[in-house]
């Protein structure tokens, strides 16, 4: 396989996300959330929106790894996927890049793209309030910390 022959492979893995998008699109609109660079999230498929303040809280959407921890390599209805949400805040301190102090969890995972669609408004809706709640203090008292490095 060439390049051109790989590009065009992963863009078509993605094109069934189109479906969601919509989905997201709304919700962005009537909760304040941006879509994270596509470019920035590598070739397999996945959307991350996330929402800027004292603290970034987001939600992603991906594709899921085959029984042997595998990508798949074409897309069909019944391939699973994961919605994770999360939180964290990043404070500067004496070290180079900061600490960063996160919490994530799984709203569903190994849900069939063919019943994604159906339920994910509601799962995000569901799961806004308690990430909204999640101030700083929050995070740094109950989050994970990770100190972050160039």
């Amino acid at each position: 396989m060439n390049e051109a022959e790989y590009f065009d492979a992963r863009a078509a893995l993605n094109e069934h996300l189109k479906e969601v998008i919509p989905i997201f699109d709304d919700f962005c609109a009537r909760n304040g959330f941006v879509y994270v660079d596509r470019k920035s999230l590598g070739q397999y498929p996945r959307i991350r929106i996330e929402r800027t303040g004292a603290t970034t809280i987001w939600f992603d959407l991906w594709m899921e790894f085959d029984k042997d921890g595998q990508r798949f390599e074409q897309f069909r209805r019944d391939l699973p996927y994961e919605l994770s949400a999360g939180a964290y805040v990043v404070e500067q301190d004496d070290s180079k890049c900061g600490t960063r102090f996160d919490i994530c969890f799984q709203c569903f995972s190994r849900k069939p793209f063919e019943e994604v669609g159906v339920v994910l408004q509601s799962e995000m809706q569901k799961h806004l309030p308690a990430l909204e709640k999640w101030d700083v203090q929050y995070l740094k008292e109950n989050g994970r910390k990770v100190q972050l490095s160039s």
